[in-house]
């Protein structure tokens, strides 16, 4: 069963204003997790994208890539009250690539959809939509997110209609 606590998004650019200030005001999170590698071994982005979510008044996590679904399972954990049986607020899971994704759905990490925006053009990307550019091996990690069950659309913000992908 999917965990509907958990937000999932394909953004080049990971962390930057839209998502502590848009996504933030629309979803209600409180925690932001960013899978990647390449963030891990550079303190300086962490620290320039921990000052960006400290404006949301989130919490952030950095994690590699393969550890990402450990994290996220001991996150996204019921933090219920004994008086309210209250879950926590959902988790913002901000991915580089629809490869990330996939990594999380392999770990066995659950959630109902993906949203994709801001996937730049670079050598061999075909345009899809909008800035959303893609490779052969894109597509098939697409289509493997798709096959597990995930709802994949393309949507610019939270506020725009979203596209089946």
């Amino acid at each position: 069963m999917a965990n509907e606590e958990l937000v999932v998004r394909v953004d080049n650019r990971l962390i930057h204003g839209q998502t502590a200030v848009m996504w933030k005001e629309a979803l209600n999170f409180d925690r932001i997790v960013v899978p990647d590698d390449e963030v891990m071994h550079n303190s300086m982005i962490r620290q320039l994208m921990r000052m960006s979510v400290a404006t949301s008044n989130a919490k952030s996590y950095f994690s590699l890539v393969n550890q990402a679904p450990k994290l996220i399972k001991k996150l996204s954990q019921e933090q219920s009250s004994l008086l309210t049986n209250k879950k926590g607020n959902p988790i913002f899971i901000v991915c580089r690539n629809p490869f990330v994704v996939r990594k999380l759905i392999e770990g066995g990490v659950k959630f109902n959809k993906v949203s994709i925006w801001n996937m730049f053009a670079d050598e061999g990307k075909q345009k899809v939509v909008g800035s959303v550019y893609m490779d052969k091996k894109d597509r098939e990690d697409v289509e493997f997110i798709k096959q597990a069950g995930v709802r994949v659309v393309i949507q610019e913000t939270p506020f725009s209609k979203e596209y089946e992908l």
